[in-house]
């Protein structure tokens, strides 16, 4: 990522803007209202001197009708030495409107109140030797109660009177507008435009000291606000208000814990805030919507000393576009201050302007030229809301170009975080973001990357947008990436600007770990936890190691994984240094689905882990009840250049496969080996493929099928298979455990075949082994034994003439479809015929019947009994006949009839 820098940023020099809540501007001029001694002077009508006034302690109160400074003009008030505070208010009710210089002797600090409204012009200037508040309160509030106040004016008690406390406001407060772009004796402010110049400081208090504007909607139109290594507070607020006034050492902190309701603040046509000095100043800004258009910026650098803190807190939303940003920076010894942005609803940063992105960022060495002597820390980022949306360009970022260390990023977004897209113009192709790195262009030996956390419900990044932490250089190692999604986590999409040749990390939505080329620091840890995370259309999540430093870990608990349309997760080795581990914690499912062109370049959905360098690819390791692949979808391991391939493991209930692939590829060295342990049932289909190959010299991979109480079946005719060979190398070795395998051979296996086969074999090496072993069939399983005793075949003969009349059955039912070999699968050629259900005897079973009397049996009605056919004559008629007796006499003939005294049955 190129070096983005706020310093760059164009800056309209003579915008004025209307805020037609003020009004119509009136004539300008300083007049007294009576109420205190006050005087006032003009030689000219544009030269105002304002003498006398009331004292009380080191307080000098003033009390104005109206008070307003001409073009060219000035406000110059005259006070001693041991003036502390100067405090004046307007009564009159009219606006103030001020484009000229106000000026104070000494140190005193100035307090200007006007309910009405206060605008400064683009000339409007400050030249006080203390702090500066503009206010649209009603009244000043003291400690022993008394408020010096412009709509109910009274002089002021006969006590001494210490620092006010704070700002009452009642009503409707007026706004305030400022426009100045004045260089007061040739003041500027500390960023450099791309010519080289200075913009205008706007209004400035001397270094330290605090400026502070506080009303009802306040409105910086290309207007610059600069208290270099100070304080500025920007507070827009609503009526029935109190906002306290607590003294320090560099003036005011103003506090809003008693305010109920805010109103707007607005930043357009290029105003700045600038706090940036030896010790960077803080800068506070409070309202309902907090908004900046139109390059924009609110920002503070330190130097030899730590930074203050930059807070934004916006009832409801902060909006940032069209290149404005918001940040921090460390650009010498000191460490740069926080950022903290608040917005109860939403956070939104839109777009770029003249090839520079919207941007909230922490940096390292972010507006100073020499980065060598940057070796204080960048500050923290924060940013707590309800939804956090980042796009079209759009950047967050904690970044190093110098010799400290990078912040760290923590987000809070109660709903969702979204980050899309890119800018609108190809020639830029500025990605949206959130990024905490060493910067591309950072100096050798830089610092480290900071962590990047994310909190939310739902995460999307799609359309090219990006999530990422990176180490570069030498030494700068990468941050570590953590989200915790409690619903869900969307990746999808590339860059419209991507091609064939790009869709590459810089093309693709995602989230990414890395250590990028060059590097010797570490990769960061990659650590995800949500519901459900679907990575899709060409999104990649990427753990990869371009440099030579350590590996960092991947882990990704999840309901349910998807990857689908040519979605990636992978971890990867393309230099020296090694490959991380990525783990797959899924505790319902993990899908590979399908493929996707994208640019004119197909990309298969795939899970895997590579390394293309020295140096040696990860292991991958999946957890999950079912692992489904199919339509192309790919999980593998694999190791293209010198390095050694990962393991592939899978504990796993449930496999299926359907044109879905396995498989681990190695070039060099040992062959990576897949291990699928605790499987009930692998399920292969459609050309689908469990592989360890090796190429030239390498050993083959094994595999390892362990299914002691499951079943492996490919569907017959598919050309499905499990191969571990090798080129030049041993083959690999096939351990399959399983209650039974259907529809596989161990043969040779090629591609054009469409037979399934198990093969381990080597095309110059030595041969491989295959080892199977499935459930022991006994053949005696099931049979009886016959008794050693001679049997007497007299004893088998009934005794019972009436035995034969009991009936008997014999029932043949077929095989009901079941194949004639155990170890066959079911075909369509099997004919299934289930069981028939005899039908029941009802005749009567006594075993007394032979001694039934006569008379007995004649009481019963007589039921003709049916013999069996055994032959067949010709009567006289010459027609068949089937008789009960064989005719032939070849036959068991019949010894004798049923006895008269058998009853019939």
């Amino acid at each position: 990522m190129k070096k983005i820098l706020p310093i760059l940023l164009t800056l309209p020099l003579c915008t004025i803007a209307s805020f037609t809540s003020i009004g119509t501007l009136r004539a300008q001029q300083v007049t007294p209202d009576g109420t205190v001694s006050t005087t006032v002077t003009t030689p000219d009508g544009k030269i105002f001197n304002i003498n006398d006034g009331t004292i009380r302690g080191g307080n000098l109160f003033h009390s104005f009708k109206e008070f307003s400074v001409p073009t060219g003009g000035s406000a110059n008030f005259n006070n001693a030495a041991d003036v502390r505070n100067i405090i004046g208010r307007v009564t009159g009710g009219s606006v103030s409107s001020i484009d000229g210089l106000i000026r104070t002797l000494n140190s005193a600090n100035l307090f200007l109140l006007n309910p009405a409204g206060i605008i400064f012009g683009p000339n409007a200037s400050l030249n006080i030797g203390g702090s500066f508040l503009g206010s649209t309160a009603n009244s000043f509030v003291f400690g022993n109660g008394f408020e010096f106040s412009a709509t109910d004016p009274q002089a002021p008690p006969l006590l001494t009177i210490n620092v006010p406390i704070g700002l009452r406001f009642r009503d409707n407060p007026g706004n305030i507008v400022n426009q100045s772009q004045a260089s007061l004796d040739g003041a500027t402010n500390t960023f450099s435009s791309p010519a080289g110049l200075k913009y205008p400081a706007g209004l400035q208090v001397p270094n330290g000291k605090t400026l502070a504007l506080v009303g009802g909607n306040v409105s910086l139109s290309a207007g610059n606000l600069t208290a270099l290594g100070g304080r500025i507070e920007l507070g827009s607020v609503d009526g029935d208000s109190f906002v306290s006034l607590n003294e320090i050492n560099t003036g005011y902190a103003l506090g809003y814990q008693d305010v109920q309701k805010f109103r707007d603040i607005r930043l357009s046509n290029g105003a700045q805030v600038d706090t940036t000095g030896n010790g960077g100043g803080v800068i506070q800004v409070q309202g309902k919507n907090i908004t900046l258009t139109e390059s924009s910026s609110i920002r503070s650098g330190s130097l030899s000393q730590a930074g203050g803190n930059l807070i934004i807190n916006a009832a409801e939303s902060v909006k940032l576009s069209g290149g404005s940003v918001i940040g921090t920076s460390a650009d010498g010894e000191g460490k740069a201050g926080d950022v903290l942005v608040k917005a109860f609803d939403s956070v939104e940063l839109e777009g770029t302007a003249s090839a520079l992105p919207t941007f909230l960022f922490s940096q390292v060495c972010g507006f100073s030229s020499e980065c060598s002597t940057a070796t204080g820390n960048g500050g923290n980022m924060t940013i707590e809301t309800g939804k956090l949306l980042v796009r079209d360009g759009a950047n967050i970022d904690t970044s190093t170009f110098g010799v400290g260390n990078a912040g760290n990023i923590l987000i809070k977004a109660s709903n969702s975080v979204d980050v899309i897209g890119t800018d609108n113009n190809p020639d830029y192709k500025i990605s949206s973001g959130i990024r905490a790195q060493v910067a591309e262009y950072a100096i050798d030996n830089p610092g480290n990357a900071g962590t990047l956390t994310i909190e939310t419900q739902r995460l999307t990044v799609q359309g090219g947008a990006q999530i990422s932490t990176a180490g570069r250089k030498t030494g700068g190692n990468g941050g570590n990436l953590t989200i915790n999604a409690t619903d869900s986590i969307l990746l999808s999409g590339a860059s419209p600007f991507s091609t064939g040749e790009s869709v590459g990390d810089t093309g693709r939505s995602g989230l990414f770990v890395s250590a990028e080329p060059g590097a010797t620091g570490n990769v960061g840890s990659l650590n995800l936890n949500t519901g459900v995370l679907t990575v899709e259309n060409g999104a990649r999540i990427s753990a990869d190691n371009f440099g030579s430093g350590s590996p960092g870990s991947s882990t990704l608990d999840v309901r349910q994984l998807v990857i689908q349309n040519g979605g990636e997760v992978k971890s990867g080795s393309f230099a020296t240094g090694d490959g991380g581990t990525l783990i797959v914690n899924a505790t319902e499912s993990v899908d590979v689905i399908g493929s996707r062109t994208i640019a004119g370049k197909t990309l298969p959905s795939t899970l895997f882990s590579e390394a293309s360098g020295a140096g040696k690819a990860g292991n991958l390791i999946i957890n999950t009840p079912n692992l489904n692949v199919r339509n192309g979808g790919r999980v593998t391991v694999s190791a293209t250049g010198t390095g050694a391939a990962g393991n592939l493991t899978a504990n796993v209930n449930t496999i299926r496969l359907n044109r879905g692939k396995l498989t681990a590829q190695n070039n060099a060295g040992d062959g990576g080996n897949i291990n699928l342990q605790n499987l009930g049932l692998l399920r292969m289909e459609n050309q689908s493929l469990i592989s360890a190959q090796a190429f030239n010299d390498a050993n083959g991979g094994n595999i390892t099928i362990n299914a002691p109480n499951g079943f492996v079946v490919a569907f017959p005719g598919q050309n499905n298979d499990i191969v571990a060979s090798a080129e030049r190398g041993t083959g690999g070795n096939i351990d399959i455990k399983a209650t039974n395998i259907f529809g596989l051979e161990q043969r040779k296996s090629t591609p054009i075949n469409t037979t399934n086969d198990i093969d381990a074999s080597s095309q110059f090496g030595s041969q491989g082994t295959v080892i199977i072993n499935t459930l022991d069939i006994d053949p005696s399983r099931g049979l009886f034994e016959l008794s050693e005793n001679v049997i007497d075949p007299a004893q088998q003969i009934a005794q019972n003439p009436c035995i034969k009349g009991f009936g008997s059955t014999f029932t043949v039912t077929g095989r009901g479809g079941l194949p004639t070999d155990p170890n066959k699968i079911l075909s369509s050629d099997n004919v299934r015929v289930d069981l028939i259900q005899p039908v029941v005897n009802q005749k009567n079973s006594s075993s007394d019947t032979q001694n039934q009397s006569s008379s007995s049996a004649k009481a019963k009605p007589k039921v003709k009994e049916i013999i069996p056919a055994r032959g067949w004559i010709f009567n006289e008629k010459g027609q068949v006949v089937l008789v009960g007796y064989d005719p032939t006499q070849t036959g068991i003939q019949r010894s004798q009839p049923t006895p008269p005294a058998c009853p019939a049955f």
